[in-house]
């Protein structure tokens, strides 16, 4: 997808944030080579648009916001990067069939916030997570969340990537793309040496 620009200011203000994204890869390249196996599958797109103002993906790019971008600290845009892949990797590309969507996009945030404590990437303070569902899978959590009193006031992260054709079009998930995040998953279980065994046993599960 090509980068859509209305001004030189906001050309030039994606080039300097699709810099500090990439610099993030480039930290995992000598620290989690994990998340430098991962990133290199996404590919980075800024994209100035008005319908679009924060970060997904749909298997096979990883869309940001800038001007989104540009109010993040480093620690929660490499937070986010992350988060965005292991939504891939866990399978969240697509939604069931759900009664409240806002409660699946929570119910998916936390399963891949807990996958990232597990692997030793720092949360910012305001991720979510409910440390009482650690270790429960997003389907589980979503039927949990139904004793929540008010879930509107718990804020996600990103754009379920499930739901980022009504923000972007032509983003609907392919469903080879789907399969093939599944067989990475797989691939992923099989690094025993280098991923916590509680995440090595969910991409196994994958």
């Amino acid at each position: 997808m090509d980068i859509q620009t209305c001004s030189s200011t906001a050309s030039a203000t994606a080039q300097q944030e699709l810099a500090k994204w990439q610099a993030d890869r480039d930290v995992w390249a000598n620290t989690l080579p994990i998340m430098n196996f991962l990133s290199p599958f996404l590919t980075l797109t800024p994209v100035v648009s008005p319908s679009f103002d924060g970060a997904s993906t749909d298997g096979r790019y990883l869309y940001f916001c800038p001007r989104y971008s540009a109010t993040l600290c480093d620690e929660s845009r490499r937070f986010l990067q992350a988060h965005l892949i292991w939504h891939c990797v866990a399978g969240h590309l697509t939604a069931p069939l759900v009664a409240n969507h806002h409660r699946w996009h929570l119910a998916c945030d936390h399963e891949v916030n807990a996958l990232l404590l597990e692997l030793g990437i720092t949360l910012p303070f305001d991720a979510l997570l409910f440390p009482v569902c650690v270790g429960r899978s997003a389907r589980k959590v979503y039927r949990w969340l139904e004793g929540h009193p008010n879930t509107s006031l718990e804020k996600t992260a990103d754009i379920h990537p499930a739901a980022l054709w009504a923000h972007l079009p032509n983003t609907t998930p392919e469903h080879s793309i789907v399969t093939l995040w599944r067989h990475r998953a797989h691939l992923l279980a099989r690094e025993t040496d280098t991923l916590p065994e509680r995440v090595a046993k969910f991409c196994e599960a994958r």
